[in-house]
């Protein structure tokens, strides 16, 4: 074996970067047994990255720690299934906690074209279980975010120019002053949705 043209492959990098298979690391390990040079070069390359990412390591923005820890605990309280906790949707909610959240406020059948039912009104949120069989009007927000997620059933979303198909877990947040309706595709729709003030 050369060992130098061994180093110059690439495959201790690979090794460091963890991108072999099991087969390629047993051959490393193996090979660093045998050479010492081989070893020493492993070594010295593990140090180089892990002093590489200590210095280019850096602390999130007080803002973006904020955010990250804000999320974190809403999705525990949306695990909890406890709408008094106060969780409220966007893109990282799990659709079937809010199955379970909402469960207490399902009617056992569907009478109506569109059933709503306030399950939070606290804090400049206001949250809505809406089950509908038809389509939803086209209306603009100034004053408050809107979003919703879906929970069973599919419908299209119009917000603008766009048009976002959505279905279980489906989860859109509408921008103010922009012109946007509901089409539904499914029997029902059966949706949380929620109102932020500004």
């Amino acid at each position: 074996m050369n060992i130098q043209d061994y180093i110059d492959s690439g495959v201790l990098h690979d090794y460091v970067m963890d991108l072999l298979t099991d087969q390629e690391r047993a051959g490393v390990e193996s090979a660093c047994a045998r050479h010492p040079e081989i070893k020493e070069e492993l070594v010295r390359m593990q140090e180089s990255i892990r002093n590489f990412a200590e210095e280019a390591a850096r602390n999130p923005a007080p803002v973006l720690q904020e955010s990250i820890w804000n999320t974190l605990e809403n999705i525990n309280k949306e695990k909890s299934g406890d709408i008094s906790a106060g969780p409220v949707i966007n893109k990282y909610s799990d659709y079937q906690n809010w199955k379970r959240i909402v469960a207490p406020y399902m009617p056992k059948e569907i009478t109506s074209e569109r059933v709503t039912k306030v399950i939070r009104h606290s804090g400049g949120v206001t949250q809505v279980l809406i089950i509908s069989t038809t389509d939803v009007e086209e209306e603009v927000h100034e004053h408050e975010r809107e979003s919703f997620i879906i929970l069973e059933g599919e419908c299209e979303c119009y917000i603008g120019d766009e048009v976002i198909r959505l279905g279980p877990g489906g989860f859109v947040e509408i921008p103010l002053y922009v012109s946007h309706n509901v089409k539904i595709l499914s029997p029902h729709v059966v949706a949380v949705l929620q109102h932020v003030a500004l």
